[in-house]
């Protein structure tokens, strides 16, 4: 097929429509089918064709792809080698499970595309998604979105727990043998090409059901930016998996900002850093910036707790685990169980507990 004598191929084609020089009636009859292209290479034409400034094209193109059967789309993705760009919109444009469930095993989905599938997947695309161990392990931040997943099944919050406990065993056998990790597949992002698409107007099918997932990180954020230092605000930008790397190798301060890290695989990195010391531990302990989990952590570590300061923090702090506290709360002297007794900081039942103590230590 060729158009004005420079187009005579649909990946001519699809570039010239991101350039933005095709001329409307040559994208129409693309949209409704009507060009004598392969199936394949009419899909792809009308997937980039979705994203049309012209919104009468854009549905159009969606509509064709519409009629296309299931399996049609499904056997196309399996046998085929797609674009990350073009598989992100065939999620948009088609939200059938068995197509998304495709989609998410195409070794070439974007990181973002994943992350989408994630967040707003079924469990049996949330299961096809845990169980593609590469795709998860280039993108931890994967994790998370399944979390946050309002249909997530506890099949898979089990496995995403399995996967980060086993993780953080990896990274501390490598830390520990000095062996360096095998090579990683090159992530894969399509922002680049969505943003060359909003270069010519178009618009991204279903963008505000689907957005892309953010990056950010704002339990570290203002902790970043209060240590006003630029190697620190490096850490912002950071992927999951590098943050945990430096959770376990860097210093004491960028451990002390990656503790506060709402990601659960970065802070649990944090407390297995072979380099945490007592002081650092002591003062986690006592922070009520840092997550309940961390208190938790450090209430259950029995090597760290016979260290008294570590275990006095711990009692003392609102988010230590009630009946944890308790127990340890006769661990403590005198001196520290009359001033709890009395402290209206800590948690109410922990300061009634103490005043009981108190009691029965004094009869």
């Amino acid at each position: 097929m060729a158009a004005e004598g420079t187009i005579d191929s649909a990946e001519k084609l699809i570039d010239g429509i991101l350039a933005g020089r095709v001329p409307r009636q040559v994208r129409l009859f693309a949209a409704q089918g009507l060009l004598p292209v392969s199936r394949e290479d009419l899909f792809r034409l009308q997937l980039v064709l979705s994203t049309d400034p012209d919104p009468e094209l854009a549905a159009t193109a969606a509509a064709s792809l519409g009629e296309v059967p299931v399996q049609v789309l499904v056997d196309w993705i399996r046998s085929q080698p797609i674009a990350p760009l073009e598989l992100d919109l065939l999620a948009r444009v088609r939200e059938q499970q068995e197509i998304w469930m495709a989609v998410a095993q195409h070794r070439d989905v974007g990181e973002e595309t994943f992350r989408m599938l994630a967040t707003h997947g079924s469990p049996m695309v949330q299961d096809v998604i845990i169980t593609n161990q590469v795709k998860v392990l280039n993108c931890l931040e994967v994790l998370e979105d399944l979390k946050a997943n309002p249909q997530v099944s506890q099949v898979v919050l089990r496995r995403i727990r399995e996967f980060e406990e086993e993780f953080i065993e990896k990274v501390i056998a490598e830390i520990e043998g000095e062996s360096e990790s095998q090579e990683e597949e090159p992530r894969i992002s399509i922002l680049g090409a969505l943003e060359a698409l909003r270069a010519i107007g178009a618009h991204i099918p279903k963008e505000a059901e689907f957005p892309l997932a953010q990056v950010g990180d704002h339990g570290i954020e203002e902790m970043v930016r209060e240590a006003s230092q630029s190697t620190l605000f490096k850490l912002l930008k950071l992927s999951i998996k590098e943050k945990v790397l430096v959770a376990m190798r860097g210093n004491r301060e960028e451990r002390g900002i990656l503790v506060n890290s709402r990601n659960r695989l970065v802070m649990r990195a944090v407390m297995a850093s072979p380099k945490l010391t007592e002081g650092e531990i002591e003062r986690f302990a006592g922070s009520k910036s840092v997550s309940d989990e961390v208190v938790r952590i450090i209430a259950s570590n029995n090597k760290w707790i016979r260290h008294y300061p570590i275990l006095l923090a711990v009692v003392q702090n609102p988010k230590a685990p009630i009946q944890k506290g308790i127990r340890l709360l006769s661990l403590l002297s005198f001196k520290d169980i009359n001033r709890l007794s009395m402290d209206r900081n800590v948690n109410p039942i922990i300061r009634r507990q103490a005043k009981n103590r108190l009691e029965k230590m004094q009869r």
